[in-house]
């Protein structure tokens, strides 16, 4: 029945303890600018309609049941600020037309799903305020998510994968301020341009690390534990390097 209701703008049923489907009627609301689904007990796929809201500014369909692929015609919701689909059970790999998402003030937060294979190589042309891909079953090369200089990127969170990279060489942006890249199977060394970055919260712990820590004011102060667990990593806040 919501189908009919073509004028509405915002609909927000969160914490509802709804069940079932998703009905893909509600890709006709095709005026909504807001769509909150969160906290509820929805199953199965999200459905493909949804990627006819072009005016959506908030998607919110975390903390359910939702499970299937992630449909590809997500990436049309260019508009949106707040993308969010953690918590739930999708599975099958991130869509290759994500890297379609260039909203400097989007959050893109996929995490805590059952998400699989390798990151497509398009979602480095992304350009996204953060990047929430923690908790899943994701391999190999992540690096060219960083984005170098000109990336709008400010948080990076990977925790909890298992990928497999060289992070010696990597450009990260200057505007990066949190960096999750915690449990997980990355190698080489710190770059030194780490010691330049203004970081709220780092963690690389639970990696095969190895190499001096760069020296930095930010850096030193940040408790061992966000060190942990790596091949050979040293200098402060671990012990000194032999």
């Amino acid at each position: 029945f919501l189908g009919q209701f073509k004028k509405l703008t915002y609909l927000a049923l969160t914490i509802n303890a709804f069940s079932g489907p998703i009905p893909s009627t509600l890709g006709q609301l095709t005026n909504l600018t807001y769509l909150d689904l969160s906290l509820n007990m929805l199953t199965g796929p999200i459905p493909n309609s949804l990627g006819q809201l072009n005016q959506l500014v908030q998607l919110d369909l975390s903390t359910n049941r939702l499970s299937g692929h992630i449909p590809p015609s997500l990436s049309h919701l260019t508009r949106v600020t707040w993308f969010d689909l953690q918590t739930n059970k999708l599975t099958g790999p991130i869509p290759p037309t994500f890297g379609n998402l260039k909203n400097p003030e989007m959050l893109l937060l996929l995490s805590q799903n059952r998400l699989t294979g390798p990151i497509p190589g398009s979602l480095g042309e992304a350009n996204v305020k953060v990047l929430d891909l923690s908790m899943n079953h994701l391999t190999g090369d992540a690096s060219f998510l960083f984005g170098g200089e000109k990336t709008a990127l400010e948080a990076l969170y990977l925790r909890g994968n298992h990928l497999k990279f060289d992070l010696s060489n990597v450009d990260f942006p200057q505007g990066l301020e949190y960096l999750d890249i915690s449990h997980n199977e990355i190698y080489g060394s710190l770059p030194k341009q780490l010691g330049q970055l203004q970081l709220q919260f780092f963690n690389v712990s639970y990696n095969r690390l190895c190499g001096m820590i760069p020296m930095s004011r930010v850096l030193k102060q940040l408790s061992p534990y966000e060190f942990s667990h790596n091949k050979c990593l040293c200098g402060s806040p671990l012990p000194p390097c032999k």
